[in-house]
């Protein structure tokens, strides 16, 4: 902006002080600066025109990429939640996870609650038979087992997660995983990060400088977007609701 502001005010003083001296400049060179003129009108102009454009073109990159990379973090919390509820810990090895993910299952269950005799209190009241005390107690009952893969990641190569789904975008998604103490217990942590810069690579730096900057209630905060914490328990991502885009919509 300030460099359009400068060739403006350039131009203008360019404008001034060919209208003062015109009428000394010899009236054959009068066609060279009506070129001129219209050449520096139509440079101006298209100026202004990447000034208003080139950011409105940078918002809609950066909202396509950003939602992206968004789904692609959630299905890494997805598949770490899912690794951690049957084996018990995160996992930072994305060949690990992928593993998991292919080959693991997890148990369909149904509750139902149902009475039996209360031994220890009949005994207490010197009870025995079938009469006598029951205590409510809800049971357990394993239906069947079903894929982790076909029921949350059809379709879905886990090992591809951490690649930008983005043409020609350097580096990578991090994964890392950690324990946060509460109290004597020592709780398992995970983090993804995505780095703006690497999202939105190929745009104009000082678009790209500012988008780090930003702090905006409806925008992503600071130079990642991230899922997860290594400093507490959470699975949360630092995106606002319109980038997690439903899953139907994908």
């Amino acid at each position: 902006m300030f460099n359009l502001i400068l060739s403006v005010v350039i131009g203008i003083i360019v404008l001034v002080l060919l209208a003062i001296f015109i009428n000394k400049i010899p009236r054959k060179l009068h066609i060279v600066i009506i070129i001129v003129l219209l050449a520096l009108i139509g440079f101006f102009g298209f100026k202004l025109y990447q000034s208003i454009a080139e950011p409105v073109k940078f918002e809609k990159v950066k909202e396509e990429r950003y939602q992206k990379v968004v789904a692609q973090l959630i299905r890494l919390r997805d598949a770490q939640v899912a690794h951690k509820l049957i084996t018990g810990k995160y996992t930072k090895d994305i060949e690990a996870l992928a593993r998991f993910i292919d080959t693991a299952q997890f148990a369909l269950t149904q509750k139902r609650d149902s009475s039996i005799i209360d031994v220890e209190k009949n005994k207490r009241y010197g009870l025995s038979g079938t009469g006598g005390y029951y205590k409510e107690i809800t049971m357990v009952d394993t239906l069947g087992f079903k894929s982790v893969k076909d029921s949350l990641f059809q379709n879905v190569d886990v090992r591809n997660l951490l690649s930008y789904d983005i043409p020609g975008a350097p580096g990578k998604i991090t994964l890392e995983t950690g324990t946060v103490a509460d109290g004597d217990n020592q709780l398992q942590v995970f983090v993804a990060k995505a780095s703006k810069k690497e999202i939105l690579f190929d745009q104009p730096e000082r678009l790209v400088q500012r988008e780090l900057e930003i702090k905006q209630v409806e925008a992503i905060d600071g130079a990642e977007i991230i899922v997860g914490s290594l400093e507490e328990v959470s699975t949360s991502g630092n995106w606002p609701r319109q980038y997690a885009i439903s899953r139907t919509k994908q």
